[in-house]
């Protein structure tokens, strides 16, 4: 972990541009938890919408009072991938696609899961992605290509986050070892970091059995993986229930915590032009918001974010069928009206994606802003100006 000086320090070139148009708040939250839903656009948010409560009903997430927009261009590209993408929130920088906590030039940065390490907050990170891919990486890890996930894996236990939650396993263990789940690992070095990292001090856990019997309240460091790769539907533990379990365990920390929480399949569905799973996976990040709206307005001093990495597959919301092909549906509301899904293409696309947010600072996500933004008003947040 890098020193609290050197971190705070880099931390201020970053958060001293243009788009963080008032003087900062600094210090106003103990607590941050950020939601990403992985490739989640304004078509995602009202097709879930209907399906949970009709037409003119309302998510969880729409309880929270300030709403506003992202861009989310890479610096190479008018249209992101997750990396960059990621990295624009994690680290407030503009970089390439396929770059991981890196600017432009490929320097690392700081992110903001070490920053806030770095001023005694526990940190964790929640994914139903493997935990090395790229949205999740960008929080703790730092290289030039997203797809050097076993190097990513080894970083990321040496970032010393407090809590990791998702799949992944094989990222973490050698080739010709097999883990809790199926397939071999994918090191070629022969270190099972697993077991490095039960050595010091993590526990480890692998299935719902033993998830739901970790003690939040006697647990100081924990690691679950609960599939080789992406976690299989249906999700278990739920990412509702991971996020409970990740937000009693950080908040035992008197000084704060940080936790990310990626919904990633919502993206994986919608490379397919799966509004059926797109849906369900919208609405289980829902359901994991409401878990920290409730730990917010009983705790209080904590900044609840909820937004996206980038939109995919163009999602394109209908009252009446297209008669197309590729039309998905009908869906059903509560009601019993129907709707339909169109789709543009079966790839992300530049398309601004929602932001909605409650807690301090949170008003400074109303309007238009640049997706490094998100970054910006964490670290003013958490008082790293």
């Amino acid at each position: 972990m890098k020193s609290i000086v050197t971190l705070i320090l880099l931390c201020s070139v970053f958060i001293s541009g243009d788009s963080v148009a008032a003087p900062a708040q600094v210090g106003s939250a103990r607590n941050v938890v950020l939601f990403v839903g992985d490739g989640m656009g304004v078509g995602h948010l009202k097709a879930a919408r209907w399906v949970a409560a009709g037409e003119h009903g309302k998510l969880s997430m729409d309880a929270m009072p300030v709403s506003g927009m992202l861009s989310t261009h890479s610096s190479d590209s008018p249209v992101t991938d997750s990396a960059a993408a990621a990295t624009a929130m994690a680290a407030g920088v503009k970089t390439k696609n396929g770059a991981i906590a890196m600017d432009e030039l490929l320097v690392s940065v700081p992110t903001i899961l070490e920053i806030a390490a770095a001023t005694g907050r526990s940190v964790g990170l929640v994914t139903t992605t493997p935990m090395a891919h790229a949205t999740p990486a960008a929080f703790a890890a730092h290289v030039e290509n997203r797809k050097a996930m076993p190097e990513i894996a080894r970083q990321m236990l040496v970032a010393e986050p407090d809590l990791l939650l998702g799949g992944g396993e094989d990222e973490f263990l050698p080739s010709d070892q097999t883990g809790c789940h199926p397939q071999p690992g994918e090191r070629d070095d022969g270190r099972d970091l697993i077991a490095e990292a039960v050595a010091e001090g993590y526990l480890h856990v692998c299935d719902k059995t033993a998830f739901d019997a970790v003690d939040p309240h006697a647990t100081s460091r924990l690691l679950g993986f609960f599939s080789d790769e992406g976690m299989k539907r249906p999700f278990s533990p739920s990412l509702a229930e991971m996020t409970t379990k990740a937000i009693n365990m950080l908040s035992t920390n008197r000084r704060g915590f940080f936790l990310m929480v990626e919904a990633g399949q919502i993206d994986w569905a919608s490379h397919d032009n799966d509004a059926g799973n797109a849906i369900a996976d919208t609405l289980g990040l829902d359901e994991a918001v409401e878990v920290a709206r409730k730990f917010a307005a009983e705790a209080g001093e904590t900044l609840v974010i909820v937004t996206a990495d980038h939109e995919t597959g163009g999602m394109r919301v209908t009252r009446t069928s297209s008669g197309k092909p590729d039309e998905d549906g009908p869906f059903w509301m509560p009601n019993g009206g129907v709707f339909y899904i169109n789709w543009s293409t079966t790839r992300h696309t530049p398309l601004d994606v929602p932001v909605i947010s409650q807690g301090p600072l949170s008003d400074r996500f109303a309007g238009e802003n640049d997706n490094t933004h998100v970054f910006k008003v964490m670290a003013s947040a958490l008082g790293a100006e």
